[in-house]
């Protein structure tokens, strides 16, 4: 057999730092900085970014800064905040900082994206940078041009087949961008059923509320809304028969172990994440969750009954997610609830509190029971 040096793991989808990036180029650097501005602008509330280059050199600014003397500076400008770097950003450093980001317009004239907008504008003649160009997905005419430069369709004739703007269009340009370059992650299920049930005195997961176990009456909750649906347990187990599982590989962390370890899986996607001991959830608390779901934030969540915070176990993690919990996790934290209450998420107020019940003892359990 084949040594395999690497551990066999499933990439998290991106470009050249960002999972969803766009290269402007064929223009002056000056209007690729005034399109990235107006078509930011249009694609709103989407979270952009942009990469750009100073063509200065400006040794002043930087004796005059304390980067002279340290390597990292953070300025709070009251208005706005800027970090000044020493040291340039390799590829996987910048892929962590824009991971946070739903777009990210790049400055195709100096740096090199997933996928470019190609401008035609005789001052940047594109056929000079033909060698950046990997995978156009639009051309935009400058003010005045209004064809595609014969040199540069007998180099790449695909180029005719593209979407055609005007400069001027950009309602249409974001619409497009916002249409055809951003998927929306697919959603994914996912059952927390590996808890120890320690208060309960028996697994919380089999109980019978609803006749049948609870663990199975989740994950039907869950059918609807989500392309796949999985049990996450501690271990390889029999007991949850012809029902996808996601085994834990980040051991002994609890719930924050097994949304990690659901991302491992699926870098991808989102994850519809509950625990299985909410006997009362129902379609109605699920509805508006999903209906309200902001994939412009790491989590849609719910506001929790009982605390000032937001309830991480009846919540939907966007792919972006992923990076955060890690982050915690170096940091020593296991609480996802610590991370929710620290990024930037889309917090709901339920209208169905009663729904988030926990049921955490045989008392709990025999009085929600009978209610039922």
């Amino acid at each position: 057999m084949k040594h395999q040096k690497h551990a066999k793991l499933t990439r998290k989808k991106m470009g050249t730092i960002a999972t969803n990036e766009l290269a402007i180029m064929g223009t002056t650097c000056g209007e690729i900085k005034n399109l990235v501005e107006k078509l930011s602008n249009e694609i709103a509330p989407l979270t952009s970014a942009f990469i750009d280059m100073d063509h200065k050199s400006d040794e002043e600014e930087l004796k005059k800064s304390f980067l002279g003397s340290t390597t990292s500076v953070y300025t709070d400008k009251i208005n706005f905040h800027r970090i000044d770097l020493k040291s340039e950003l390799n590829e996987f450093e910048k892929r962590k900082y824009f991971n946070s980001f739903d777009f990210t317009f790049i400055n195709g004239n100096h740096y090199k994206a997933e996928k470019q907008l190609l401008v035609i504008d005789s001052r940047k003649p594109l056929i000079k940078k033909i060698a950046k160009i990997t995978n156009p997905v639009a051309i935009v005419f400058s003010a005045t041009e209004n064809v595609i430069p014969s040199e540069l369709l007998n180099e790449l004739p695909e180029l005719k087949t593209l979407p055609q703007f005007s400069i001027e269009d950009i309602d249409k340009i974001g619409e497009f961008i916002a249409a055809s370059i951003i998927d929306k992650p697919t959603l994914k299920g996912l059952v927390l059923v590996g808890g120890k049930s320690t208060r309960m005195g028996s697994d919380k997961a089999i109980l019978d509320y609803h006749g049948k176990p609870q663990w199975e009456y989740a994950k039907e909750l869950l059918a609807p809304y989500c392309e796949d649906v999985y049990v996450s347990v501690a271990d390889n187990s029999t007991s949850y028969k012809d029902t996808p599982q996601v085994t834990d590989k980040f051991l002994g962390l609890g719930p924050m172990g097994g949304i990690l370890s659901a991302f491992q899986e699926d870098p991808n996607s989102a994850w519809l994440v509950i625990a299985c001991d909410l006997p009362l959830l129902s379609t109605k608390s699920l509805d508006h969750l999903v209906a309200k779901r902001n994939i412009h934030k790491i989590a849609t969540s719910f506001k929790s009954p009982t605390l000032d915070f937001p309830e991480p176990l009846i919540c939907i993690w966007e792919p972006k997610a992923y990076g955060t919990l890690l982050e915690y996790l170096s940091w020593g934290y296991s609480c996802p609830r610590k991370a929710l209450i620290n990024s930037d998420i889309e917090l709901l107020i339920s209208e169905h509190e009663e729904e988030m019940t926990n049921a955490n003892t045989q008392e709990e359990f025999i009085e929600i029971k009978n209610n039922l």
